[in-house]
């Protein structure tokens, strides 16, 4: 029966082939037609407008690793439900960059350098600033609170940090994730590798008084994430990114097998 297991190197080798396989067929960015407000933040995202008529928040290759990082979380997350941005590869085009009115040292996008970039659609309505833990005995956001428990928990979560609907019930969101994962957008294979084991995020389950039921609830999506999904989200940042196809295995190793045991973990605790 032990032999009809596959080793870990044949998992990475099977990763491998599917991860070459999807980056050899990429998805067509959104081209960014038009940039509205750049944001003074440290990662320097822009609000933009797509040729689909939908409107993004965009981080440049500027932001380095970071974008690695949101672009991935983002659709982890996506994929189980968490009220994360919708994902979406975008481009921003030279022709954009060199027009009249952008192309001047005076502009507030002169920082940006033309090709793909991270983007999720942009939410109304929202807080402008990051915040913390708040509304959450709100009805409609304890769900919501509960699958970003398991999505911090899974992934390894730092910089915690949210926004917030203007108007009742007040629903969270979470959109930046550039320093998730072990060592922030600086992690490597060796930190995938040597990190701890997962768990809930004990800060979000303890300051939102989260029930075993509430996040039991939540990880059920979590538990039926197919491995397809989260190779294709692992294959989504473009090769000019930089990150390696034998960083990208690690990383699906890292996710699969967090995924394994943050389920056993919940389960032995129930």
């Amino acid at each position: 029966m032990s032999q009809d297991i596959p080793s870990k190197n044949e998992k990475r080798l099977k990763w491998k082939k599917l991860l070459e396989q999807s980056l050899d067929c990429p998805e067509d960015p959104q081209i960014i037609t038009d940039l509205k407000v750049s944001y003074r933040t440290a990662a320097r995202p822009v609000r933009a407008y797509g040729i689909d008529k939908r409107e993004y928040i965009v981080k440049g290759q500027q932001a380095g690793r970071q974008i690695i990082n949101d672009q991935i979380i983002a659709r982890l997350g996506w994929a189980i439900g968490a009220p994360v941005g919708e994902p979406q590869i975008v481009e921003i085009d030279s022709e954009l960059l060199e027009s009249d009115s952008l192309s001047e040292p005076e502009s507030p996008f002169a920082y940006l350098t033309p090709g793909t970039a991270h983007g999720v659609v942009f939410i109304p309505e929202c807080s402008d600033d990051r915040e913390g833990i708040r509304f959450a005995r709100q009805k409609e956001n304890r769900k919501r609170f509960a699958l970003l428990a398991v999505l911090f928990g899974w992934i390894g979560a730092n910089d915690r940090q949210f926004i917030y609907k203007m108007s009742s019930p007040n629903l969270v969101f979470s959109v930046d994730h550039g320093h998730f994962f072990p060592s922030g957008p600086n992690w490597t294979i060796a930190t995938l590798q040597n990190a701890l084991e997962p768990s809930i995020d004990e800060y979000l389950r303890s300051q939102c008084c989260l029930t075993e039921s509430e996040i039991n609830k939540a990880l059920e999506p979590l538990k039926a994430l197919e491995e397809e999904k989260i190779i294709e989200a692992v294959a989504s940042p473009p090769i000019e990114w930089e990150i390696t196809i034998e960083e990208r295995v690690a990383l699906v190793e890292y996710l699969i097998t967090r995924q394994e045991q943050i389920s056993i973990a919940i389960s032995l605790s129930s």
